[in-house]
């Protein structure tokens, strides 16, 4: 009987076992055929027998002693590269909190300097609408400014609104005006708005305007085809383009 016992594996291990059962059941049957044999036959088939067992003993604690070297190299292998697995995990994770943390921090003095310019641009006009009220021919007589308001489960914030007797202006103001934050339709809707929250104004006439520091090309006419006026900074004056403002 002999094997390769360099890479013995635990399924040759059993088939070992197995073959030695086996050498063993036979022995057995041939040793009761042979009960009639001569003593001096058993004895040296018993002394073969012994020889095998000590001779697949050997070979197997060999074979065991190189497969728990290799196992224990394996696993000490394993353990390693397991600890600079985690290690880089933990620095990848070290550098995504980082990252986090900057655009979190970017995205915070982004609003800060929005919401500042925001407001810069709300208080220049509302400045500007108190120096004068004039708007769409008319003269008003009143300027609010962040008014938020709500009545029957209406509710509704307006940045600047131009009252007199008769008309009312309600004016959007922006920083930066762009298609993606002055939305035509929106505006038109707010006059219902408006209305509901100040019904003593339902029957009167109400206009539109656009107030920003500057305007994304091409909106101002759509603005104004849409009977919207758009007041914006020309040098250090507010100027009103409210030739095409109508009344809804």
């Amino acid at each position: 009987m002999e094997k390769n016992y360099k890479n013995l594996s635990w399924d040759d291990i059993k088939a070992m076992y197995a073959e030695i059962a086996e050498m063993q059941k036979e022995n057995d049957r041939k040793l009761a055929e042979s009960r009639a044999e001569t003593d001096r036959k058993m004895v040296e088939s018993r002394a073969e027998f012994d020889r095998a067992m000590k001779k697949s003993k050997a070979e197997f604690d060999r074979a065991m002693k190189k497969s728990n070297e290799e196992i224990e190299k394996t696993l000490k292998e394993t353990s390693q590269q397991v600890k600079e697995t985690t290690r880089q995990v933990n620095e990848t994770t070290r550098q995504v909190n980082e990252t986090t943390r900057q655009v979190k921090e970017l995205s915070r003095n982004i609003g800060g300097i929005s919401n500042s310019n925001g407001e810069m641009a709300e208080e220049y006009f509302y400045n500007s609408f108190k120096a004068d009220t004039t708007f769409a021919n008319e003269k008003f007589d009143r300027v609010e400014k962040n008014t938020k308001t709500s009545r029957d489960g209406v509710e509704a914030e307006f940045d600047i609104i131009l009252f007199n007797g008769k008309s009312a202006a309600v004016i959007e103001v922006k920083y930066n005006a762009k298609p993606d934050n002055i939305l035509i339709d929106k505006l038109i809707e707010r006059v219902d708005i408006f209305k509901k929250l100040y019904p003593e104004y339902k029957n009167h006439n109400i206009y539109l305007g656009v107030a920003a520091m500057s305007f994304k090309s091409g909106l101002e006419t759509k603005l104004h085809h849409a009977g919207i006026a758009t007041i914006k900074q020309i040098g250090k004056k507010m100027v009103v383009f409210d030739k095409d403002v109508k009344a809804f």
